[in-house]
This record gives C-alpha cells, sequence and structure tokens, in this order.
C-alpha cells in the first residue's frame, strides 16, 4: 500500500492543482470577455459558499449582499455555481417582462429538480422550450376548464366545511399546521385528481408526510449531489432518502393516474386528470403528435404533482402567514369580519369574492410581506443579452429576489408593517398597485400558472374562516414571524395560536 500510494498520491496531486488552475484561467477568462455584475469576493472553486451554511434562505443571504453590493450582483454558490442576483423593481420588470423569454430557462443543472421531476418532464424545472411551451398551455387550460366551471367554488366551501368543526371544538391554542393542511389538501388534491380526505384518513396522513419530507430533504437545503453532481452516485443518506421519495410520489400518482383512465367519463369531468387524458384522447384523434409527445403518462404525472406540490405548498404557507399576521390584529379582525358578514353569500361566492375589498387587501398585504417563493426558481439566460448594462451570457442562472423588492422603502412606506390599508383607496376601494413592486406570482413566460386558482380557493377560505372564527396570540406568547429555514420557500415556523368563535 506504501510502494502504492507513492505512484497515486502525487497523480492525484496533479490533478486536483490541474483543475484548480483551469478554474482560475477559465474564471479570468470569462470575465475579461464579459462586462459582468460585481459582487462579493470568492474563494477558489468554493466561491461563496460559506456565506449560505449558516443561514440555508437564498432570499435573505441575497438581501444582506444587495446592501452592500447593490440592485445586481453576482454570487458563486459554491463550485463553479455563478449565479446573478436581481433585487429592484425595474431590473427585475426588464428581466421578467421586457426580456421574458431570454431569460424563460431553468437552471437544468440541480440534481434535487432533475430528481423530482423525473428528467424535467414536468412545467416547474423544465427548460425552455417549444414543447415545454406546449405542455404549459396544455395544463393552464385544464385548470382554466376547472375553475370555469364553478366546480372550485363549491370545493373551497365544502373542504372548510369538513374543518370547521375541528377547529370549533378547540378549547386551547393549537398549532393551525394541521388544519390548514387538511383544508388546502383537500381544495388542491380535488382540483388534481379528484381526492378530498379526512382528518384522519391514512392516505391523508401519508401525503402530509410525504410533503414535509419533499420540504425538508428536497427544498430545505441543497443536496450534495446539487453542489458536486457525481455525488448522487454515492450512498449518501439524504440522496438515498431523496429518491425514496420520489418514487413513492410518483407510484402513488400512477396509481390515481390508472383509476382514472380506468373510469374516464368525458361528460363528468372530476379534476385536472381527467382534462389531460381528455385532451390527449382527442388530440390522438388529429394525429397531433407534438400533444401525445406532450401528454404521456409520464408528462401528465408531472403536470398533476407540480400542481399538487405547489399549490399546497404556496396556497398552505399563505394561509398560515395571514392567520398569525393578523393573531395580534384584533381591529384588523373586526374589519374582515364585519365585512364578510355583509357582503359575503355562500350561494353566490363569485360576486361575493369581488365585494370583499378588505379581506383582498389582507390577503395582499401578506403576499407583499410573506411571499411564498421570495425569490423564484431560478431563472437562466437562453442566449447572450444584458440586464442593467451588465452583460448576461448564454447559460446564466438569474434569481430575480421579490422579497427586497417587497420591503424596499422606496416601494413602501414602513415595509415592516404589516398594513392592508396600503392597498385600499380612501374610500376603501382597491388602491391600483403598480405591478413592478407585488410580484407574488412572478411575471413572464415563467409566471404561476396557479395564480388564479390560489387567488379563488384562498379568498374562500378566508371568508369562511373569518365568518366563523377569530384568532389570538396565547398570553405570554410571542409569535416569531421570521421565516423557517428553507431555501427558496417562505415558511412559517411552528407556533400555536388560540382560535375562538366571534
Amino acid at each position: 500500500m506504501d510502494i502504492l500510494s507513492v505512484y497515486v498520491w502525487p497523480n492525484m496531486q496533479a490533478v486536483m492543482v490541474g483543475t484548480f488552475v483551469l478554474l482560475l484561467v477559465m474564471a479570468y477568462a470569462r470575465g475579461r470577455k464579459y462586462n459582468l455584475p460585481p459582487g462579493p469576493p470568492q474563494l477558489p472553486i468554493l466561491g461563496n459558499y460559506f456565506a449560505f451554511t449558516k443561514d440555508q434562505r437564498l432570499f435573505t443571504v441575497f438581501e444582506e449582499m444587495t446592501k452592500k453590493y447593490g440592485d445586481i450582483f453576482t454570487v458563486n454558490l459554491g463550485f463553479g455555481h455563478n449565479s446573478i442576483v436581481v433585487s429592484s423593481d425595474h431590473l427585475v420588470d426588464e428581466m421578467l417582462v421586457e426580456k421574458s423569454e431570454e431569460f424563460a430557462g431553468r437552471d437544468t443543472s440541480l440534481w434535487s429538480a432533475y430528481l423530482l421531476s423525473d428528467g424535467h418532464k414536468d412545467i416547474a424545472f423544465a427548460d425552455y422550450c417549444p414543447m415545454w411551451a406546449l405542455q404549459r398551455n396544455m395544463a393552464v387550460k385544464g385548470l382554466r376548464s376547472y375553475l370555469l366551471s364553478g366546480k372550485l367554488n363549491c370545493l373551497a366551501k365544502s373542504a372548510f366545511e369538513e374543518v370547521a368543526p375541528l377547529l370549533a371544538k378547540q378549547t386551547e391554542p393549537v398549532d393551525v399546521d394541521l388544519y390548514t393542511t387538511l383544508l388546502i389538501y383537500n381544495i388542491i388534491c380535488t382540483v388534481a385528481f379528484g381526492k378530498s380526505y379526512k382528518f384522519d384518513d391514512p392516505e391523508f396522513l401519508w401525503l402530509k408526510e410525504k410533503l414535509a419530507e419533499i420540504m425538508t430533504v428536497l427544498f430545505g437545503s441543497r443536496l450534495p449531489a446539487d453542489i458536486l453532481p457525481f455525488l448522487k452516485h454515492v450512498p449518501i443518506p439524504s440522496t438515498r432518502r431523496a429518491k425514496e421519495i420520489r418514487n413513492e410520489m410518483i407510484d402513488f400518482q400512477r396509481r390515481m393516474l390508472k383509476e382514472h383512465e380506468a373510469s374516464l367519463n368525458p361528460e363528468n369531468v372530476r379534476d385536472l386528470t381527467d382534462q389531460l387524458l381528455l385532451a390527449r384522447q382527442d388530440h390522438g384523434t388529429t394525429n397531433d403528435g407534438d400533444v401525445k409527445k406532450v401528454l404521456t403518462d409520464d408528462c401528465i404525472i408531472q403536470i398533476v404533482l407540480d400542481t399538487f406540490i405547489g399549490g399546497v405548498i404556496a396556497s398552505r404557507e399563505t394561509f398560515k402567514w395571514l392567520l398569525l399576521y393578523v393573531a395580534d390584529k384584533p381591529d384588523v379582525q373586526e374589519k374582515m369580519h364585519l365585512e364578510i358578514m355583509d357582503v359575503f353569500d355562500v350561494d353566490d361566492l363569485n360576486q361575493s369574492k369581488a365585494k370583499m375589498k378588505y379581506c383582498e387587501a389582507v390577503f395582499k398585504e401578506t403576499l407583499r410581506i410573506r411571499p411564498a417563493t421570495p425569490c423564484t426558481l431560478a431563472h437562466k439566460a437562453l442566449r447572450d443579452t444584458t440586464l442593467g448594462g451588465y452583460d448576461i451570457p448564454k447559460g446564466t442562472v438569474v434569481y430575480p429576489n421579490l422579497w427586497v423588492i417587497h420591503r424596499d422603502p422606496r416601494n413602501w412606506e414602513s415595509p415592516e408593517e404589516f398594513k392592508p390599508e396600503r392597498f385600499l383607496t380612501k374610500d376603501g376601494a382597491l388602491e391600483k398597485i403598480d405591478p413592478k413592486i407585488w410580484r407574488p406570482f412572478s411575471a413572464g413566460k415563467r409566471k404561476c400558472m396557479g395564480e388564479a386558482i390560489a387567488r379563488s380557493n384562498l379568498m374562500i377560505a378566508i371568508a369562511m374562516f373569518f365568518r366563523q372564527f377569530k384568532v389570538a396570540v396565547p398570553p405570554g406568547q410571542k409569535l416569531d414571524l421570521d421565516p423557517d429555514m428553507y431555501q427558496i420557500h417562505c415558511v412559517s415556523k411552528p407556533q400555536k395560536i388560540a382560535i375562538n368563535s366571534w
């Protein structure tokens, strides 16, 4: 062994030194060729990796860097993962709206995204291309058809009626996570694949556990294979568990798909899965090869999983944040309750939603101060372009930091305060807000396709909840409104609040 090491170790050293020098030369050459935004000093190979070891939340670390390096800067997440961060409303507008197609790509280098999307067969993580655009268009049509059918209103109403008796029985402060999860699951699961659950349903508890694991294992912090791709072949516990979770979720959704295929009835379209199966069936008779390619079983599974995972995370966390923020604001709750009692009609939900101006202001303020995805999924430049006067080479990963824009004192007065009135005029009408400074659903080619569904079901859930209940901070307790440690999602920390009837 000693003799072998004499020959092997020098060779390994030579490879390591050679790789190190090559990376330095490439970085230097790249900097000379392009006028890149400045940023924090980088260590060789490691880049700015250590800036993210104490705080996993990209949006808060980027916020601190913005204060020092400005509204657009370059940061290296480690081991060659160079990215551009954009933190001003006009630059993000230039990126997402004016140059929407140029920045419509996705960072396909992340192994966790590749794993969860079964090789980028979904909409959220797949790169931009004509087939992706067709796939997204088919999904949006399916969701729109469901929304226009009027089923969503009745669904949100019945989902709340399932949870309300459980809440009414609570005499002690409770962690609202379980109840909000049941409420949101019963809405999103029914939209996605026609399932609703009881509080103690084994499948509901299993799904809740799986989503919690997805959040912790895949979205909590970067997996080793996201940093060094070859590690996906190493039996690291987190890597192994990530693969198991992915397989379990796909197996579950494949079973849902087979059940839908066996009972599909064009006269009774139950959910998004039915919509997609019927779209494939209809286009199959016209020999539309492109539609057949984007509506394979695997792609339908991924579209539905995107809807389920994305819809549950965004809707549940927004609703929880709203409850937490108003828990110590009895005046806000009083205004919401009075408005709901005045204009809300369970037999005319569409008209009721349109009349709830103050409740909508509370909803919008929640999305401002705690957007579900504060710096969105990373975009990628599809060609050489510019942004804010700097060069953005093709393939560059770019993060629009909505967290900073939503809290920018140049845009908002007292941005750290929860003030629904900022979205209202003096006479109580909804204030017209510049879309550049309020973008909780992003914008452009990658705008959240479930925005309409999220707005509709959450407004009904808010009205149903505050018509019957009010929330309060338990005596002697102080709420922790600092987001939990997740990379890109704004997640509230577990904590209890009191729920009482009016």
